[in-house]
C-alpha cells in the first residue's frame, strides 16, 4: 500500500480490523472520545481496558492500518493511523486512486486540524455503492469519516442516519445517546 507523503512508514491494508468487535468503539474514542469514552463503551457494550488493549494493535509502530475509501472520481479518501512514537494521530487524506497526489483534508490527535468534510460530502462518500476497493458498506464508510465532519447545521435526518451506522457496526440500544454527544463535537464550518 503506498500513498505520496508515506513512503517510508510501515502501512498496512485496515481492512483486517473492520470486523473486529472492537475497532468501532476504540476508533470513536480514539478520534472523537478520548475524552470521556463512557458513552461509548456503554453503547457498544464493551470494558474500556478492552479497548485500552484495542488500541495498542491499532498504533503498532510497525504497522498504521490504511482504511481506503474509494470515490466516484477516481479518487479516494485514505483515513490512515499515523503512528509515530510521540506523534500519534489519524489522518484523512484524499488523494488520487492509488495514493497520489495528497490533500489533507483533516488530523486528529497531534498536529490536529479540522473540519474536514461537509455533512453533504461525508454522505455522498459514505453511500457511494460502486467503490471497486477498500471499504465498501456505507455504515463503516460514514463512522470513518465521521471525525472529520464539520458541519455547524446539520439536517434532521443526521441523527438518524448516525445511529443506524452504529447499530450496523455493533453498537446496541444506547447508541442514540451516544450519536447526540458525537455531534455536539464543537469543531464545525460556520452557518
Amino acid at each position: 500500500m503506498l500513498i505520496t507523503g508515506y513512503e517510508n512508514d510501515p502501512l498496512v491494508d485496515g481492512g483486517q480490523f473492520l470486523t473486529d468487535s472492537l475497532f468501532w468503539p476504540t476508533y470513536l474514542i480514539d478520534t472523537m472520545a478520548s475524552h470521556d469514552p463512557s458513552l461509548v463503551t456503554a453503547a457498544f457494550e464493551v470494558g474500556e481496558d478492552d479497548c485500552l488493549g484495542y488500541f495498542r494493535r491499532l498504533t503498532d509502530p510497525d504497522g498504521w492500518p490504511v482504511f481506503r475509501l474509494g470515490l466516484p472520481d477516481r479518487h479516494e479518501i485514505d483515513v490512515v493511523y499515523r503512528n509515530l512514537t510521540g506523534d500519534m494521530g489519524t489522518e484523512f487524506v484524499l488523494c488520487r486512486s492509488g495514493g497520489t497526489s495528497t490533500l489533507d483534508l483533516a488530523n486528529v490527535g497531534g498536529h490536529e486540524f479540522r473540519p474536514g468534510l461537509s455533512w453533504p460530502e461525508l454522505v455522498a462518500v459514505a453511500n457511494w455503492s460502486g467503490a471497486p476497493y477498500g471499504v465498501v458498506k456505507p455504515h463503516a464508510r460514514l463512522l470513518l469519516l465521521l471525525p472529520a465532519l464539520g458541519d455547524a447545521d446539520l439536517p434532521s435526518e443526521a441523527m438518524a442516519m448516525v445511529t443506524v451506522a452504529l447499530t450496523g457496526c455493533g453498537a446496541g440500544p444506547r447508541a442514540g445517546e451516544l450519536v447526540e454527544w458525537l455531534l455536539q463535537e464543537p469543531q464545525r464550518w460556520p452557518h
